[in-house]
């Protein structure tokens, strides 16, 4: 983390990321950062693998707030649409669509 103190802030950080680490520039802050046993530079615990994370907006259109490792949190944006239950059932009825349409065909 010093070479990304010598590079920039941690304003500039969390600008860059939409996180909270810009508290890590206020000396008084951070302490109840440093009482969850987070190093300095994190500002969460990530909420799937438990590894030091960021806390910032999920990946996705949900409107919820969390912590995640850089890992896990490229993987819930990549992933996300697979949580929303409109994906589930546009994906059913394609297939339904799908298989009667092969089943139609198959009797002509």
């Amino acid at each position: 983390m010093e070479a990304l103190k010598a590079e920039m802030s941690y304003r500039e950080e969390a600008e860059k990321r939409g996180c909270y680490c810009d508290v890590w520039d206020n000396k008084e802050a951070p302490k109840y950062l440093i009482e969850q046993g987070l190093p300095e530079g994190f500002c969460g615990k990530c909420e799937r693998c438990g590894a030091n994370g960021h806390t910032c907006h999920y990946p996705g259109p949900a409107p919820y707030t969390g912590a995640w490792c850089d890992d896990c949190y490229r993987l819930l944006g990549k992933t996300w649409f697979f949580r929303l239950p409109m994906f589930w059932l546009v994906l059913i009825g394609v297939l339904i669509y799908g298989f009667f349409k092969i089943s139609v065909q198959s009797f002509n």
